[in-house]
Order: structure tokens, then C-alpha cells, then sequence
């Protein structure tokens, strides 16, 4: 088993038993999908068009899914400081709707934003199907 670590502007793919891991993200945004023994996954910035950068990760799923029921998609990220941030949501939205454009609305997901303050990571477990996704506070000065 191989942990293959996903950093900021990257796309990978693998299959089971090697884990896709996301590492810590707060702002950024990590789309993570299992389509059988393969995951895939995304770690993209907030950006003002994010949806042309994670379309290699859609044309990925479209090439190998063969069956929609059978996929599973894990999002985190997105986390939008107290003031708020346009871009964020912005790119928060695009993702949404790059699911939907692609036809996977209906499929089994989990959306986590990261609350404010807060990091998550996560990791795709191709040998059992599944996905964790850790979140924890930041440490704050007082």
C-alpha cells in the first residue's frame, strides 16, 4: 500500500490498496471520488473560475464510470473567514455545479465545508471503499 499524497494544483488517481490523501486544507478545495477499487482526487485553490480547473477531474470520472450508482464523491474545504470571501463561494458553487453538469447529482456524497477556523484533510481508503474525512480547530491566540 502506497500514500499518495495530493498537494495544491494537483489531479491524481490510483487503485486499491493505495490511499489518496489530501492533506490539511482550509480555503482550498479537495473533490475526492472511489468508483470501485479506483479514487480520484483534486486539491484546487479557491479561484475565480475554479470549474476549468476540476474538469480533468470530471472527464477522469466520465471516462471509467461505467455504472453512476456505484460512485461515491467526498468534498471538503471551502472554509470562509468571518468577514466572508467571495472567491470561496464562488468556488464553492462552481463544484456543485460541475457535479451536477456531469450527472452525478443523485449519486451517494458528502459535502463538508471547513468551518471557520478550522483544517480538514482527507484520505480515500481504496481497499475498503470508503473515505475519512478529519477536521480540527486551529489553535487561536487569545
Amino acid at each position: 500500500m502506497e500514500e499518495i499524497n495530493v498537494d495544491m494544483w494537483e489531479y491524481k488517481e490510483a487503485k486499491a490498496p493505495d490511499e489518496l490523501y489530501s492533506g490539511g486544507v482550509g480555503p482550498c478545495i479537495v473533490i475526492g471520488a472511489i468508483y470501485g477499487r479506483r479514487g480520484y482526487m483534486i486539491h484546487e485553490p479557491p479561484q475565480g473560475d475554479i470549474s476549468s480547473f476540476i474538469e480533468p477531474f470530471f472527464a477522469g470520472l466520465r471516462k471509467d464510470i461505467r455504472d453512476v450508482k456505484k460512485l461515491k464523491i467526498y468534498v471538503i474545504g471551502g472554509e470562509i473567514e468571518s468577514g466572508g470571501d467571495e472567491e470561496v463561494r464562488s468556488s464553492r458553487n462552481a463544484v456543485l455545479d460541475k457535479i451536477k453538469e456531469h450527472g452525478f447529482q443523485d449519486v451517494e456524497r458528502v459535502v463538508q465545508w471547513c468551518p471557520t477556523n478550522h483544517t480538514q484533510s482527507m484520505r480515500l481508503i481504496l481497499s475498503e471503499g470508503r473515505a475519512e474525512i478529519d477536521q480540527r480547530k486551529l489553535f487561536q491566540k487569545d
